[in-house]
């Protein structure tokens, strides 16, 4: 399958690390896929042509960073999905 963005392992490992350090999130090799699924968004919202970039980028522009971490975070909504209607 041809993707849309070169996506390297070095730039893998750098979103890894980055996760790691922020967060405290640890992602295996397994999650390569969703990580680019989910980077690959932000890439088309900023108008980036690849990860390197987006790296780049994330290095310069403080405020990017939660939108990474929101980007390969899920956020758990189970409390109001088990609320039952009166």
């Amino acid at each position: 399958m041809e993707r849309e963005f070169v996506f390297t392992q070095v730039d893998f490992e750098r979103i890894r690390n980055l996760i790691r350090d922020r967060v405290g999130i640890s992602l295996s090799d397994k999650k390569r896929d969703l990580v680019y699924s989910r980077i690959a968004r932000r890439l088309r919202a900023l108008e980036l042509k690849q990860f390197s970039d987006y790296l780049d980028y994330l290095m310069v522009n403080d405020h990017e960073i939660q939108d990474f971490i929101n980007a390969l975070t899920t956020n758990l909504t189970a409390f109001f999905s088990r609320v039952t209607p009166l």
